[in-house]
């Protein structure tokens, strides 16, 4: 590992590596008016794959930098991939910084339990419990209890699955059927503009990279594998077959 000072424009954010849930506005305001006074804050820590230096700790302090108007940040460079930049991600503000949540850390145990590279181990196979708890610096009994609630949700979401044909490809296809019929509440709009569906109480604002790939691996981080898989269902409808898609509301 070396320290060394590194422009903020080189350092992704986007792969899945950001640890929390969401950022804390007021630590970020903080730290901000720390650089202002001109405090030297830790470094952050990053992987470098040769190519990419992806950010895995430190991204209130990231924020900070940019909120103060700094170009360029102290970095603590490992050696490693976006792989290895989850897996530290998922242990860090255990001992030092802003201190996890209880959501955070389910968020730690979700990205191990489904993320596209970094659900299972050097061999290949799934992480255990142990492996979990020990990387997440979190109980076992925690791990069994959210791998429960994820295979849980796994099973309803299969059962809600049904198989049809696709009108237009003539190809056997599977659609959710878990809300076909319900009814929403509708939005009221002022004259001209546009209706919208209701997302009161359930809406997220996220940054999503324009690179297909980079924007798959945030979504499935932010979301878990089963409501990401359920949003690529919905898009390939809406893109396939947008009248079948709207009658579904």
């Amino acid at each position: 590992m070396q320290t060394q000072d590194l422009p903020l424009s080189q350092l992704r954010i986007d792969g899945g590596t950001q640890p929390r849930v969401a950022i804390n506005e007021e630590a970020v305001s903080d730290y901000a008016e720390r650089l202002r006074e001109s405090v030297v804050l830790p470094p952050v820590a990053a992987f470098f794959d040769g190519v990419v230096y992806w950010l895995a700790d430190g991204f209130h302090r990231y924020h900070a930098h940019r909120r103060a108007g700094r170009e360029a940040i102290a970095v603590d460079v490992h050696d490693g991939g976006l792989r290895e930049a989850i897996l530290y991600s998922v242990g860090a503000n255990t001992e030092h910084g802003l201190r996890r949540t209880h959501e955070d850390k389910r968020k730690a145990v979700e990205t191990l339990l489904t993320h596209e590279i970094a659900s299972r181990d050097e061999n290949g196979n799934p992480w255990s419990d142990s492996d979990i708890a020990r990387q997440c610096h979190v109980h076992h009994t925690t791990v069994g209890r959210i791998r429960k609630d994820h295979t849980c949700a796994m099973h309803k979401y299969e059962n809600e699955k049904r198989a049809f044909t696709h009108p237009k490809t003539g190809k056997p296809t599977v659609m959710n059927t878990a809300k076909i019929g319900r009814s929403f509440p509708k939005r009221a709009t002022s004259k001209g503009s546009p209706s919208r569906p209701d997302a009161s109480g359930d809406c997220l604002t996220i940054d999503i990279p324009r690179h297909p790939k980079s924007a798959a691996r945030t979504l499935l981080s932010l979301f878990g594998k089963t409501v990401a898989t359920e949003i690529a269902e919905h898009v390939l409808l809406i893109v396939n077959d947008p009248q079948a898609a709207q009658s579904q509301g």
